[in-house]
Order: C-alpha cells, then structure tokens, then sequence
C-alpha cells in the first residue's frame, strides 16, 4: 500500500512539473477562487462591524423629573440591568445632562445665557438603555410601563423616548437583516461560482492526460491508484494558491485600510493579522479540499464508470 501512495504522489508532481503550462494556468485560476473567498471573509467582517456600529448607535432613553430620589433611579437601573433583552445601562445625573447641554451648545451664547437666567437646573437625570437586538425595544418599554412610580407611590419617569424612536428602530432591523442576507447569499453565490471555475479548469488539466489514463485502465490499474496522482496534483494546486493568496492579502489589505477605516470604521489590516490564523486555515482547507475533490470528480469521465 505504502508503495502505491509513494507512486501516486510521485506521478502527481512528474505530472505537474511536466504539464507547468496548464499547472501555471490552475494555480491562476485557484489563485483567484482563493482570493474571492478570502475577500468574502473580509466582506462579512466589515458587514458585521457596520452592522454592529449601527445598533450600537440606537438606544431608549428614559427622562425623569428634576426632583426623582436618586435611590428609585439606581434600583430601576439595577432592575433593567438583570432582564435578558438589556446589553448595557448608562446613568447620567442631571448635573451630567446639564454638562452635556453647554457642551452641545457652547457656540450658541443666546442659549446659554438663557440657561444661566432660570438659576436652577432644568434637567432631569436620564438612563440610556440598550437592547441585545433592536427587535427587543418594545419588550423594554413594556417593562418600562409598569414601573413610573417610586416605591412611595410618587410619578418619577417624565417620559421614555420610544415611541419616538420606534420608526427608526423598526426600519433598523429591516436594515441589518437585509444586509445579513445579502452578505450570505453573496458569499454563497461567489463561493459555487468559484468551485465550478476551479472545477472546470482542472478537468481541463486533467484531459490533457485522457490517453494516459486510458493506457493505465488498459493494464488493469484500480480507480484509485489512477485517481490518485491527480489528486494529488490538485491538492498541490490548491496548497500553492493557499500560498500566494496569503502573500497578496498582505499589500492590499494594506492599502485598504484607509479607505474602510474612514468609511466604515474598520481597519481590514488589523483585522487581516489578528485574524491570520483563520485566513490560513480557511485558504489551505479550502484549497487543498477543492483541488482534491475537482481532481477526483474531473476524472471520473475518463474511468468510464
């Protein structure tokens, strides 16, 4: 058996090294299929993190009256923090929102000086709420309903601001779920078009060598040992292309780094080398399974079974 598996990968690099135009010309073609997958990958992280970075920026404020007791608001806060459709909790006191108002007003004196006149502070403490999934809003608010006393019976919540947001929230989820699809069904559609590019062009390969093939059926060789080499031949295929891809990522991820990091807040450098790993299983797997399973299926035509 050994001496069988040593002829076969023997037979697949004399093959390869004999056939270096049409080898030049798969590893070209895979090199390509490679870079398409691996630009896929690269496509549904930056999907992701738009998606991501656009939930992160909606959220449910809660208003409450400028005499509200501090204590009621922490324990409502602490309430909201233990149910499951709740990520995060952020607590601004009213000072913190009269600090936020100056700030956001500060080149608008007739404002401010407006502000200084009324001698108290007229904003009331908030909590900024938000959900796992934007879907999860209206379980909040329903939550929200039922707690606008205080534990003396005194109205504390001024107002929530969901109603006001809900379109927004709505045509969110709209939004992301689109996006989710569209990025896996790209994938899909990118990914089958490569397997039968790459399919195609080592049957190509492959019929140069339909006579050999069919001397070696003549001498009574098994399937196998016939398909063998081959499959060998197109792993190498797929292990090389693995190979170049690795090595071309490296500058164009580069020079794209700008460009994604201004317009979608992502640096597909950084991403590409603390993903490294990922990308170099993903390329060898993928290259090495497709030209090994192109081969094997390419050459089935020439057994005649």
């Amino acid at each position: 058996m050994w001496v069988n598996v040593k002829r076969m990968f023997r037979s697949g690099f004399v093959s390869l090294m004999r056939n270096s135009f049409v080898s030049i010309a798969s590893v070209f073609v895979m090199t390509m299929t490679l870079l398409m997958i691996g630009s896929l990958m690269f496509v549904n992280a930056l999907i992701s993190d738009f998606v991501s970075y656009v939930r992160d920026k909606v959220d449910v404020n809660v208003y409450f009256v400028t005499n509200a007791d501090q204590k009621a608001i922490l324990d409502l806060k602490t309430a909201l923090e233990k149910i499951p459709e709740v990520a995060s909790v952020s607590y601004i006191s009213s000072d913190d929102a009269m600090a936020q108002f100056r700030t956001k007003h500060q080149d608008d004196q007739l404002t401010l000086q407006a502000l200084d006149e009324l001698g108290i502070n007229p904003f009331g403490a908030e909590l900024s709420i938000k959900a796992k999934d934007p879907s999860q809003y209206g379980a909040i608010a329903k939550f929200l309903e039922d707690r606008t006393m205080d534990a003396n019976g005194n109205p504390f919540i001024d107002s929530v601001n969901y109603l006001q947001n809900k379109v927004v929230i709505d045509q969110l989820q709209k939004v992301t779920n689109y996006i989710e699809r569209f990025g896996w069904g790209t994938i899909l559609i990118f990914a089958l078009a490569s397997v039968l590019v790459t399919f195609n062009t080592i049957r190509l390969a492959i019929y140069t060598s339909r006579e050999e093939i069919s001397v070696m059926r003549l001498v009574g060789a098994s399937n196998m040992y016939i398909r063998g080499p081959f499959v060998v031949e197109g792993t190498f295929y797929g292990a090389v292309s693995a190979v170049i891809a690795l090595i071309v990522f490296f500058p164009l991820s580069w020079l794209l780094k700008g460009p994604t990091q201004s317009l979608l807040g992502a640096n597909v450098f950084a991403y590409y080398v603390s993903h490294f790993w990922l990308f170099l299983i993903v390329l060898f797997g993928v290259g090495a399974v497709l030209g090994a399973i192109s081969s094997f299926l390419a050459v089935r035509k020439y057994l005649s079974i």
